[in-house]
């Protein structure tokens, strides 16, 4: 089921019936605003929109495997008209998070009945560490590493590395979704270094995190980074279809 060059009113029904179906796709000139843990914008230009019957929102343009912006699986998605524009917006409750996608143009719009199956997940968490290691300023800019697996009393540190500032940044790594033992973990670190003397901050990086573990990052002062452990293999020449 698809349409080319949809009236608005076509693209927003399509979208809201099809995404039941496996797999919406759309392409068109469009902005995209994302509002939640911070704020980022796109101006306009072509892009491909993808929805999925899960809730996830993707939002690629033509270079690189990661999506500019997206929303995770969970998230809630509905397509309408304003201003004689079609609107997708995608919100996920906890943390909540906002995409709004703003369509000038609608070029193609296609619904697609696609499957679902359970993924084997390859590569190991200590390969994510490594990757994340060789290129730190997708973590944050002018992030240096100091210490990889430095032990500590209560534990070993996956990354210790200095910011720009010259400031302490301990980084706690999961590949997938991190729960708040993470976070408990990671403020466990943060702690015994503040106690030892030094300005230090933590940062969570990982798939994704629970709403509980967001919680409790906040609570604690820390900081999420969400990545996309894939797209890390590729950076690091690594087939993680050969991982052991």
């Amino acid at each position: 089921m698809y349409v080319e060059a949809p009236t608005p009113d076509e693209a927003a029904r399509l979208i809201n019936s099809g995404r039941k179906l496996g797999i919406v796709i759309a392409v068109g000139v469009c902005e995209v605003f994302y509002t939640g843990r911070a704020a980022a914008s796109l101006g306009p230009t072509r892009r491909l929109v993808i929805l999925k019957r899960d809730g996830t929102l993707l939002v690629h343009e033509a270079e690189k495997a990661q999506p500019k912006i997206w929303n995770p699986p969970g998230s809630s998605t509905a397509a309408y008209v304003e201003g004689g524009k079609l609107v997708v917006k995608s919100i996920r409750s906890r943390p909540f998070e906002t995409v709004r996608v703003i369509f000038d143009k609608v070029d193609f719009i296609a619904a697609f009945d696609v499957g679902a199956t359970e993924l084997t997940l390859v590569g190991s968490e200590r390969d994510v560490v490594g990757a994340l290691v060789k290129n730190p300023s997708i973590i944050e800019e002018g992030l240096e590493v100091v210490g990889v697996e430095v032990p500590t009393d209560v534990g070993h540190l996956d990354i210790l590395a200095r910011d720009k500032n010259g400031r302490y940044v301990i980084i706690e790594v999961k590949r997938d979704l991190a729960t708040h033992e993470a976070v408990f973990q990671l403020a466990r670190y943060v702690e015994l270094y503040r106690r030892k003397g030094y300005d230090v901050r933590g940062i969570l990086v990982a798939g994704d995190i629970t709403a509980s573990a967001y919680d409790y990052l906040k609570r604690y002062g820390l900081n999420f980074v969400k990545i996309n452990p894939r797209e890390l293999m590729v950076l690091t020449n690594k087939n993680p279809l050969n991982a052991k």
